[in-house]
This record gives structure tokens, sequence and C-alpha cells, in this order.
């Protein structure tokens, strides 16, 4: 598997992949996050147009498994300031520049793949930030298994909740 970013042609496939993460939101209890149709094609094509979208694309070592070039996830990775973050009740772990993973998805034919695009994004940022609804059980156990210090509540723009997780690059 490889990431790469997203081109525009996939923009409906990636949708395909947020239907899947919904399906398993809904399953595990999560009712309360991505609902009306959110995220949709429309977002995912303002996030190619930002340069922010990202799939998680099968290659040979996968061959068995599915052809090459399957998409297997997806995730946006938006550079500087995320307006949702200025206000934190709690506190963040510094005020450098950091990144933000939003949307992350996989189209659940193979395990692993979200872990491995978050330690992707760890492999190439210092300093990370990322939020989940407090009902996202499956993300809140993944961003705390792969080290994230849990910082306090964001609010969307529609004032909804979020928990916020930070990542510092110990070797920084």
């Amino acid at each position: 598997m490889y990431i790469r970013k997203t081109r525009p042609e996939e923009a409906e496939t990636v949708a395909t992949i947020f239907d899947h993460g919904r399906s398993i939101q809904r399953a595990t209890g999560n009712h309360d996050q991505w609902n009306n149709g959110y995220p949709n094609v429309a977002v995912v094509l303002d996030d190619i147009a930002k340069n922010e979208s990202y799939v998680c694309v099968s290659d040979a070592t996968e061959l068995d498994l599915f052809p090459t070039e399957t998409l297997l996830a997806t995730f946006c990775l938006q550079k500087g300031i995320d307006p949702t973050y200025v206000n934190i009740d709690g506190a963040w772990l510094n005020e450098e520049p950091y990144v933000t993973i939003h949307r992350v998805s996989t189209n659940g034919k193979l395990k692993g793949v979200g872990r491995q695009a978050i330690e992707w994004v760890m492999q190439h940022n210092d300093n990370i930030r990322i939020d989940t609804h407090e009902k996202n059980t499956p993300m809140r156990r993944l961003v705390d298994s792969l080290g994230f210090t849990y910082c306090g509540i964001i609010y969307l723009a529609d004032g909804s909740p979020r928990l916020a997780y930070q990542f510092l690059n110990p070797l920084k």
C-alpha cells in the first residue's frame, strides 16, 4: 500500500469510502457524527482543490487481495491553523505550526489501513492535531494507541463538541 494525493476523478469512490465509515460509526453506537450526507463528493472535491485529500492505494503487496490501485482509505490533511481549534476547553501541548487530520475512513476491506494512514502522517509531520466525536470509540482507541495526548474539547462551527488530541514527535 502507498499513500498519495486524491485525484478529482476519484471523488465518487472516496465518497463511498465515507459511506462505509459512516456505517461503521452507526454499528458501533455513534449516531451523532457524519450526519446528513456529510462528508460527500463536494467535500472531497473541496479537499482536493485545497491539496489536502489523500488516499491509501493498494499496490503489488496486496495483489492477492485487490487489483492494484484500489482505494482502501482516505483522509484529509490540513496544514495551517484550523479555525475550530483556536478555542479549546483544555490546552494544546504547544502553539507551534501543526497539521490536522480530518475525515479518516477506510473501505473496510483491509484491516489496519486506517492506522497505517495516521502513522504515515506521523512519519511526515512532527506536530499533529486530530479530533473525534466522544462516541467514535474506534477512532478514540486508535489515537490513544498511537500516542496522541487528549487535550480537551473543541467545538465545530455548528457548536458540536469534539474530543481533541495532539501528537508531538518525541524525537524533535
